[in-house]
């Protein structure tokens, strides 16, 4: 009888599926289609689940799984993985990215060489009976500018290989040090400069909010006429109505999908243009991409629940239960204050000095560092970044991390105080575990307070002066958003203060614009720490 049961869903490759069987500990149970209520059925009984994209692991199904240990997903992202859910319940979840970098890049390049000599129209048209030479003069890539925006794995191996077509590539990444060594031959610019210079331009960032219509009408309006786009990595980087906008003027010359904002979707209006070519999200559907993802994941699988080896991991390294209860109430600490400071942050990273005092200095230091850093960065790159590699990625990103440890606190039996250091400003944010083992933070910039990050959150600084937090009460009442507590510091009477508002739901950017209009507030943030 075996050990442990791993349930491999929608379609896993063949060889992932012996790479499980050849433990001869592990009993490899393969549905390829199955329906919700039959995962609800089966799940309780297995160990680990192996995905790609179609099935859905909620905190529901994930609820059911009483034995789940580990969930693997087949492949770069997790959006239909609750990873929140799943360490909750203490269920690791693994990917495995390496796997689609080649095969997307490729299908990068397909789509370029596709954009620039009008394959797709030619064909349809020549299918359609009509032979037409003239109407579809093309431009060559060789001696073209390509614009890179984003230097993840994807971005770097399209730059490589458009170097060997003989372009000249300019890259762009909002997240990337200027003082990091590419080590390449292509040039590092800040985007503006890409915009200028650029013939073709292709996106490989994440979605998130900061790069959500990254490409818009503005942006646009400062490139080359007839310039042509990319996106073959998350929709909604490119904001496509205003890219629609600028293919019936001209001004963008042609575009290429392989990402939608909204998936399927047969009803763009950009389906409707001539000059706009797609692909339905096929960057990493290659018979070898498949292959390798499968037997990656499996075999990282395998390597975790026979041997406690741990790869690839995206919420928890494998940690005894000993040690796992000692580090609890630090890492959540060293988690929400790595959460909030990154959110009061702007600009790219540069150094994250780190200073642990007291009780937080007979753990595991690197740990709990990795466990920071991996916060700093998860929104800014989202794959592939997890507690093993953490420290690994900043380093290739040109950004230092500085460790030091202080036995003798000051005012506190322990604390952690991190200090972010980017490229436009310095912000600094202190916590510590009281005997009640919950996580405060008790200074912001030298602000002295005491809060429990946890939740919606509004942050705010302003002038040391009568009226502030009462317009801004009076202004949070008239739009229905309920004020759950209040934490307030200043530097000294009249100076400079900071105030930290819990709310009870999110508030959307027009409250936030008010707020920073009030008389004497100087800045406003809403935040979420969970």
């Amino acid at each position: 009888m075996a050990d442990f049961k791993v349930l491999l869903v929608d379609g896993i490759d063949e060889s992932g599926v012996e790479i499980l069987r050849q433990t001869g500990v592990i009993d490899a149970v393969v549905e390829p289609r199955p329906g919700r209520d039959r995962l609800l059925e089966v799940i309780p009984e297995m160990d680990g689940l192996v995905v790609r994209s179609a099935t859905r692991v909620d905190s529901g199904l994930i609820d059911r799984a009483r034995k789940l240990r580990v969930i693997g997903r087949a492949g770069v992202g997790v959006d239909n993985v609750d990873v929140r859910a799943a360490t909750s319940k203490g269920v690791l979840v693994m990917n495995s990215p390496g796997g689609s970098t080649a095969t997307t890049a490729e299908h990068t390049l397909a789509m370029m060489f596709a954009l620039a000599r009008n394959i797709p129209q030619a064909c349809r048209l020549l299918k359609e009976g009509t032979w037409s030479r003239s109407r579809f003069q093309g431009v060559e890539l060789e001696g073209k500018v390509l614009g890179v925006v984003g230097l993840g794995r994807i971005g770097s191996a399209v730059a490589r290989k458009a170097q060997g077509l003989g372009m000249t590539v300019v890259a762009y990444d909002p997240f990337l040090s200027p003082d990091a060594d590419l080590s390449t031959g292509f040039e590092s610019v800040v985007l503006d400069a890409l915009l200028d210079r650029a013939d073709f331009i292709t996106v490989h960032t994440p979605l998130t909010p900061e790069t959500r219509g990254l490409v818009n009408a503005k942006t646009i309006a400062r490139m080359k006429d007839g310039v042509r786009l990319i996106n073959c990595a998350r929709g909604g980087v490119i904001d496509e109505a205003d890219l629609f906008d600028a293919l019936r003027s001209g001004k963008v010359a042609g575009a290429a999908f392989d990402v939608f904002e909204s998936e399927p979707d047969t009803d763009s209006p950009l389906l409707g243009l001539e000059n706009f070519i797609a692909t339905p999200h096929l960057g990493a559907s290659t018979v070898e991409a498949q292959r390798k993802v499968s037997s990656d994941i499996c075999r990282q699988i395998a390597d975790y629940l026979v041997r406690q080896v741990v790869q690839g991991a995206l919420n928890f390294p494998q940690m005894d239960p000993g040690r796992l209860e000692r580090y609890r109430h630090f890492v959540d600490l060293a988690t929400r204050l790595a959460s909030f400071l990154g959110q009061i942050s702007e600009g790219r990273m540069r150094l994250v000095s780190i200073r642990y005092s007291g009780e937080a200095c007979d753990l595991d230091l690197k740990y709990l560092t990795s466990t920071i850093v991996r916060v700093l960065l998860d929104p800014i790159l989202q794959e592939g970044v997890n507690l093993i590699n953490a420290a690994h990625v900043a380093e290739q990103r040109g950004i230092r991390i500085q460790e030091t440890r202080v036995p003798v606190p000051t005012n506190f039996t322990n604390l952690i105080e991190i200090e972010l250091e980017t490229d436009r400003q310095a912000r600094r944010v202190s916590g510590t575990v009281f005997t009640d083992k919950v996580p405060r933070i008790v200074s912001i910039e030298g602000f002295a307070l005491e809060f429990v990050p946890n939740g919606h959150m509004i942050f705010l600084t302003n002038n040391d002066k009568p009226g502030v937090i009462g317009a801004i009460g009076t202004l949070l009442g008239e739009r229905g958003v309920n004020v759950a507590g209040m934490h307030v510091g200043r530097d000294q009477e009249g100076g400079r203060a900071l105030a930290l508002l819990l709310v009870d739901d999110a508030v959307d950017d027009s409250i936030v614009e008010a707020i920073r209009h009030t008389r004497n507030v100087l800045t406003a943030q809403a935040l979420f720490v969970q």
